[in-house]
């Protein structure tokens, strides 16, 4: 796997946490993952440290320098407010279905 330049995964880094909604992003057993309609990505823990992997176009770049575990907690707190959102989003929903129903 070709190396993934700390400026650039920096700068992806950021594009993601700044548009979190556009990745459709997904905590699972291997830590966060993420994809647009030109990317996919991967950030996880690799032993001690983390790693973030960037696909496009079939070839897989790597960034495992030390910065990376606070990424991983801030896009993971990112999921948990988006998640949070969607669910009020729901029962807000529900609600108002709940309220038309009562009124018919």
């Amino acid at each position: 796997m070709p190396d993934l330049k700390i400026q650039e995964a920096k700068l992806l880094f950021n594009k993601i946490h700044s548009n979190p909604k556009s990745y459709d992003l997904k905590i699972n057993e291997e830590g966060i993952t993420g994809r647009d309609d030109k990317i996919s990505f991967r950030l996880y823990r690799n032993g001690e440290g983390s790693a973030f992997e960037v696909l496009i176009d079939g070839i897989t770049f790597t960034n495992t320098t030390g910065e990376w575990n606070n990424a991983l907690n801030m896009l993971t707190s990112t999921i948990r407010k988006i998640e949070k959102e969607q669910q009020n989003i729901k029962l807000e929903q529900a609600l108002d279905k709940l309220k038309k129903y009562l009124s018919e």
